[in-house]
Parts: C-alpha cells; sequence; structure tokens
C-alpha cells in the first residue's frame, strides 16, 4: 500500500545506532523503530536513533507494543509517535480489537488530519474493555517477568537450547539492560531437527515444571 502512495521504504540494520544517519536520503521523511523486534528480539537503540533522525527534522515512530508505557517511556526516548497494538497486553483478555497511537504536542496537527481524512475509530465496547485492561497492566506485566524469568531459568540447564534470553538469541543486550523492555523470552536451538524436535517437546513437558515448582 505504501508504494502505491509513492512513500519508499529502506530497512536497516537494527543494531546500527547512530550509525543509520548514513543512510538517509534527501527524501527520507521518517523512521519507524521497534524495540525488541518482532520475532527477533533486537533491541535497537532508540535513543542514538531518535537522536539522528531529530539531527535532520525526522519524525521517530515506534511500535511499542512489546513493552508498554510502563516498560519503555517512548517519548522520553525521543519517539514522536508512540504505536501499539492494544488488543495484547493493554485488554490482556483476549476479548477486543483495538489499536492505539499516542503523539507528541508536536506532530498532533499531522496526526489528528490523517484521523479525520480516513475516517477510523474504535467502537465504545472495545474502548471501555481496553480501560478495563489498563486497571490490571502492572499486575499482568509483573506476573510475566515473574514467569519469564523462571522460564529462562529452567531453560538454562537443556542442553537442547543453545540460547536463551535476549543475551545470547539477539543483538543488543547492553541496551535491553539500560532499557527494561518486556517480560519475554526468547529460544534458539542447536539447528539440528532432531535436538529442535527435543528443544520442543522439553519446553512442552517443562512448562508443567515450571508451573508446579514457580506457580506460574
Amino acid at each position: 500500500m505504501l508504494a502505491r502512495l509513492g512513500i519508499e521504504t529502506t530497512y536497516y540494520d537494527p543494531l546500527i545506532g547512530a550509525g543509520i544517519a548514513g543512510m538517509f536520503r534527501p527524501n527520507t521523511r521518517a523512521v519507524f523503530v521497534e524495540a525488541p523486534g518482532s520475532q527477533s528480539f533486537e533491541m535497537q537503540d532508540v535513543p542514538a536513533i531518535a537522536a539522528a533522525a531529530h539531527a535532520r527534522g525526522l519524525t521517530v515512530l515506534m511500535d511499542n507494543t512489546w513493552a508498554t508505557p510502563l516498560h519503555f517511556q517512548a517519548f522520553a526516548k525521543g519517539v514522536d509517535l508512540s504505536i501499539q497494538a492494544g488488543t495484547k497486553y493493554i485488554g490482556g483478555h483476549s476479548d477486543l480489537m483495538n489499536g492505539i497511537i499516542v503523539c507528541s504536542q508536536a506532530t498532533y496537527p499531522r496526526l489528528h488530519k490523517l484521523w479525520t481524512d480516513m475516517g477510523v475509530s474504535a467502537s465504545s465496547d472495545d474502548c471501555f474493555l481496553a480501560l478495563r485492561g489498563l486497571r490490571t497492566l502492572a499486575v499482568r506485566l509483573e506476573r510475566h517477568t515473574q514467569s519469564a524469568l523462571a522460564i529462562a531459568q529452567w531453560l538454562r540447564q537443556r542442553a537442547e537450547v543453545c540460547g536463551h534470553g535476549l543475551k545470547f538469541v539477539a543483538g543488543g543486550y547492553g541496551v535491553g539492560k539500560r532499557d527494561p523492555f518486556a517480560a519475554n523470552v526468547a529460544v534458539r536451538s542447536s539447528g539440528e531437527s532432531s535436538a529442535e524436535a527435543r528443544a520442543q517437546a522439553a519446553l512442552r513437558a517443562g512448562s508443567d515444571d515450571v508451573r508446579d515448582q514457580h506457580g506460574v
């Protein structure tokens, strides 16, 4: 759809940091970031990327669904537009469809015009359910964190797993420690099909063990 609107896109290494400045072109208008990256879980240095973008007068958009504002305060890190799938953590009960864009004061006029031109809106029922989810968001994320740590500690003992957690599976470990992001665990098997099958079986069996030992 972006191509039909005449919008060009350039993909970059998520660990590029301030080096992204070397990729800007004369027609670059915005930078889209996500930390951690979906599936691959790299932690981008959002403040460094935002500083480089703002030096060129560019807008920084971020998918902050994984972290939520409780774990990652996007505006304090230089983001101009924070985008979240409210269906996930914010909803929290798998019973609504919701998307959220939160903007800075400087970007509000443009976002408001886009919103009115497109005529999009959330239903009153979905808004009610999202507000309900916000009441328990902090409690749920705290429990998610406890569960993720328990699972990571269990995975550390498994021979089928050669990497677990941000430090081993993806880049940006130092940034991840500086900017805590979410309660998720990434796992990498040894690469052999038999080892992968054993790892999957161990995860299924281990979920019961972890639940019994830690109540997660």
